[in-house]
């Protein structure tokens, strides 16, 4: 099995990101809170951001530290073993405090990411 570019892994990202926050944007809390689908729907798309984040090569980490790495795969793992202590009023807070941010600076970096990769393969670099 072939390793995935970081492009790949931040295009996934940038999904699952762009995807929960459009399938929530006309939510609110308390029907977040009451809708298992919406809940069931935000797990997943954490899953697949914290996974994508936790295989993104330690170099790109490095040079992208302003995005916490770590806790989005944490925050994956979390979900995953400890599924039965999941807050989603916490879930629902990270949405919308966590994710707008993200969503507006993933596209440049990947953006650059992507130019990188071709420059590399090209043996420009």
């Amino acid at each position: 099995m072939s390793k995935q570019l970081d492009s790949t892994r931040l295009q996934h990202l940038q999904y699952a990101a762009e995807r929960l926050l459009k399938r929530l944007s006309n939510s609110t809390l308390v029907e977040f809170l009451s809708d298992e689908d919406l809940q069931d729907i935000a797990l997943r798309q954490f899953t697949v951001m914290g996974e994508a984040a936790a295989h993104v090569s330690d170099a790109l980490k490095r040079q992208h530290p302003q995005i916490d790495w770590r806790r989005a795969a944490g925050f994956r793992n979390f979900v995953v073993h400890e599924y039965f202590r999941v807050d989603f009023t916490l879930v629902w807070d990270t949405v919308v405090s966590v994710l707008p941010p993200l969503v507006v600076e993933l596209p440049p970096l990947l953006q650059q990411v992507i130019a990188d990769e071709k420059a590399k393969a090209q043996g420009n670099v």
